[in-house]
Parts: structure tokens; sequence; C-alpha cells
């Protein structure tokens, strides 16, 4: 993913249109209008046709020609490769986390993330839940050091973070089960439990893809490599 300047229009357009596929505002296999995305970013027709060709080399979007240009779909096989890379990372990560004390700062501000998630579950809110949801793993990353290894896992999880989405998106009930999984891992990190913090980040990690199948039958026409 490129490092873009906040004041950078192909930057702009590039991460605006990134979130809109991860969140699948661009639904998977959508065709799309390179005229039409100019008027609803109200930006020039060269930053956004530079962001599209950024998108197209990361295998987001699909040129197929005397067609037109679609949203690529999620590609399985990369969102379980990006899970199972993540979820051996952050074994490590939380396991570490634990071994260290937490002072009244770093816990007043994790308190703050979890009742900022559990406000947009109220509000069903899904976008929010899930940037709030990154924030919570990524402290985590941050408190050990470790922030460029979250920033390098952020890259390889485009697919990844589709597939979350679309999962809160369509079943609901599950953030619940998220929150509390996050206040348990909180809890064993707080008080130094390291086999608990990492017992419980492998049974989370390995939870965002339960509804995997259900999922795919909900939404057969959204994945490439499903066999």
């Amino acid at each position: 993913m490129p490092n873009y300047s906040r004041n950078n229009l192909t930057g702009q357009a590039y991460d605006i249109i990134l979130k809109k596929i991860i969140d699948a505002e661009y639904e998977p296999g959508q065709k799309i209008s390179e005229k039409k995305i100019e008027e609803d970013l109200q930006i020039g027709r060269t930053p956004v046709r530079e962001a599209l060709l950024q998108l197209r080399q990361e295998q987001l979007i699909n040129v197929i020609p005397q067609s037109g240009t679609y949203i690529a779909k999620i590609d399985l096989k990369d969102v379980l490769d990006a899970r199972f890379v993540r979820a051996s990372v952050e074994r490590r990560i939380m396991r570490e986390a634990a071994t260290l004390k937490l002072n009244e700062e770093q816990i007043a501000y994790l308190d703050r993330i979890i009742e900022n998630e559990k406000r947009t579950r109220e509000s069903d809110d899904f976008p929010a839940f899930l940037d709030s949801d990154d924030v919570f793993h990524e402290y985590f990353y941050k408190l050990t050091d470790h922030q460029r290894v979250w920033d390098w896992l952020k890259k390889i999880n485009i697919q990844f973070n589709r597939f979350r989405f679309l999962r809160l998106k369509v079943q609901k009930l599950s953030w619940q089960g998220l929150i509390e999984e996050h206040i348990a891992i909180y809890k064993a990190i707080k008080t130094n439990d390291v086999n608990e913090a990492d017992r419980l980040t492998a049974n989370h990690m390995h939870r965002m893809l339960d509804e995997e199948e259900s999922l795919i039958k909900s939404f057969p026409d959204y994945f490439d490599n499903i066999d």
C-alpha cells in the first residue's frame, strides 16, 4: 500500500477507493466507471486514474478488454494465507505484551477502546467497529515496539479485511462475542497471564473465519478460489 501524503490528491483518491472496496460499498465483481468515481470523489481525472492503476497493480481491480473495469472478487486463498500469517505473529505479540506491566495511562486507553467498541456495536456502525477493532490490536504492537510489523501486516491483510467487514455486516450477533474476547485478552495481558493471552488470541484469530462456509453460501459471486 503506498504511503501517500494526505495532501496528495492521488493518495486521497487511493485511500477513499480502497476504503470503499474494503467496506463493500464497491461490491466484489461490481463494474465501476472512472468518470463516476471522479464525480463522486470530486477529484480530477489524473489522480483517480493513477489511484485505480495502483489498485489494479495490487489486484483489487480488474480490467477486462472490451468489457470494462471491475472490483476484484475476494480471493479466499489470500484471506486464509493472511489469517495464517497474522495469527502466527499476533500470538507472539500478545505473549510479549503479557510480560509487560501496564501503567495507568495505558490501562485507561485500552478501557476507552473497549467502550468505543461497545458504542459502535450499539449504533450498528460496522465500519467504525472495524476501525476500533484495528485500534485494539494495533495498540499491542505499539506497546511491544513492533509498530512496523503491524504496518507490514496491513499491506497483506486487505483481502482479509474485506472478509472481516462482510462477515460483521451480515452476522451482527458476532460483534458482542468479539468484544468479549477482546476484554478477555486484555484481562490476561493486564494480569500478566502469558499462556492465557496466547490461548485466547489463537481462539480469537480462528473465530474470524468461523462463518466462512455460510458467508460463501450467502454471497457466492463475491469470492474467488473457494475450492
